[in-house]
């Protein structure tokens, strides 16, 4: 199956862009487009509502007017008058021939705008016939009242009618504002999920780039970095892979070195440190006291450089994969007890008194690393201990993990030094201070073997004491 290629970071942000916002950019043109038909048709309500019931107000003002001109007209017998009449009723006639197209989508008020025309009609008919007298004209004068209850008839359903469009304005306003909920409802979500999606294809390389730096920061050369993402987070994988490679031959190169050196240098120095002893034994002679004093110095410093081969060897022991070992089931509080009875001697001359609060521990491991770990811990915890001070063990069983604490009431860790000490061949500052001899290598040892138990050791602080060092071991660690 051929593995899906993705563009560059840069494309595959652009591209992320654009596909979260088109979701939302719909949302918000429809929107935009709903609010702009509601607006012009509001606009149009508003006017047409204006417009209709102003016109319907006239009319009846009109019909008002024209009622008490003709009165006036035919009482006085004033010609004058009834031609104002006249007037008065062509802009009557010609308002209400403006308000019936207004109505054109309104059959019931188009039906009282005829009958009012028809009737105001056949009212001025009479009113203009010559042969009718003054009495019969101002008794259809009087009909004209009729008329203004009419007008005022259509001035109400003016009203009416005004109302309802108001309504179904808001109507569709409501219909406008659940139409926009739905479409959020339903492109929020797809938004969400194209974020949630470019998320996951950008960070999925993000973190398979960190655990393979952590890994090589484990110094885990053996399995291969494969980054799956854009091209460029694909092409850095592939070079971290390249630094892989090139960190496990240097490695393999080191550990070689120190192998070879170490066994090298083991064969001169214990010639060396053999005729020391004959000299000290006075084998070939007597010697004087400076003669002594330089054989003694040269024995004590070839047993120190013969430590720290050893310690070299062990170290480097430690870091290679391939052991000869096979792990057991090893009892813990023996093993801290085994280790103790050696510091016997060590302890009482210099009056260091040891608390121990062991628990029966087990676990699956190495049983000869666990106990270079604890004899390393243990050294160092009666190294730095002045003298007649106290040091605190404490095993115990704690969620499927043992852990092994120690404590001293030496001068303790500085902080700036805590990231450091684990390192081969490094001698804290306060080590030299105080001219305690060390190789640099025992917390090495101690966290090369913690961490081939897949467990980590840590400096805790703690109230009271000076250095406080905890190892924390899966029981199961090294099973296979």
């Amino acid at each position: 199956m051929k593995r899906l290629r993705f563009p560059s970071l840069s494309v595959l942000l652009l591209v992320s862009f654009i596909l979260v916002l088109a979701p939302l950019i719909l949302a918000l043109g429809s929107a935009l487009y709903s609010l702009e038909q509601l607006t012009g048709q509001s606009q149009r309500v508003v006017y047409q509502a204006v417009s209709l019931t102003q016109a319907s107000r006239m009319l009846l003002e009109r019909l008002t007017a024209m009622e008490r001109s003709v009165k006036q007209a035919l009482i006085l017998e004033d010609a004058a008058l009834f031609e104002h009449y006249r007037k008065l009723r062509q802009t009557f006639v010609s308002e209400l021939q403006g308000l019936a197209k207004m109505s054109a989508g309104e059959p019931e008020l188009r039906r009282l705008l005829r009958r009012l025309e028809g009737d105001e009609f056949d009212l001025y008919a009479q009113l203009s016939d010559p042969k009718l007298d003054r009495q019969t004209k101002l008794a259809v004068a009087d009909q004209l009242a009729q008329l203004r209850q009419l007008a005022e008839r259509i001035w109400e359903l003016s009203i009416q009618l005004v109302g309802r469009h108001l309504q179904n304005l808001e109507e569709r306003s409501r219909q406008a504002r659940q139409q926009t909920m739905r479409h959020l409802v339903i492109l929020l979500p797809v938004a969400l999920g194209l974020v949630a999606v470019f998320i996951y294809l950008i960070t999925r390389p993000m973190k398979q780039l960190d655990a393979a730096i952590r890994k090589l920061g484990d110094r885990d050369f053996d399995q291969p970095i494969v980054v799956q993402g854009p091209r460029d987070l694909e092409s850095l994988g592939q070079r971290l892979d390249w630094l892989r490679l090139r960190l496990r031959m240097l490695e393999a190169e080191k550990r070689r070195f120190m192998r070879n050196i170490s066994h090298e240098l083991k064969t001169p120095l214990a010639n060396v440190h053999e005729g020391t002893e004959l000299l000290a034994d006075r084998v070939v002679g007597d010697l004087n006291t400076e003669q002594e004093e330089i054989v003694r110095i040269i024995g004590v410093n070839a047993g120190r450089l013969y430590r720290m081969i050893e310690d070299l060897i062990r170290y480097s022991q430690l870091q290679s994969t391939e052991t000869v070992q096979k792990p057991q089931q090893v009892d813990m509080h023996r093993l801290v007890d085994d280790v103790l009875e050696d510091y016997r001697v060590r302890l009482r001359v210099n009056e260091i008194q040891v608390r121990k609060q062991l628990e029966s521990c087990q676990l699956f491991g190495f049983a000869e690393q666990l106990r270079s770990m604890i004899d390393n811990l243990l050294s160092n915890a009666v190294k730095y201990s002045p003298r007649g001070g106290v040091i605190e063990l404490k095993l115990q069983r704690r969620k499927g993990n043992v852990i092994f604490e120690i404590r001293d009431q030496g001068p303790g860790i500085p902080p700036e030094e805590r990231e450091r000490v684990f390192d081969a061949l490094y001698q804290g500052r306060l080590g030299k201070r105080m001219g305690i001899e060390g190789t640099g290598l025992g917390l090495s040892i101690v966290n090369e073997c913690a961490m081939i138990h897949r467990g980590r050791v840590e400096i805790v602080d703690v109230e009271g004491w000076g250095a406080c060092l905890r190892v924390t071991l899966p029981v199961d660690g090294v099973r296979i």
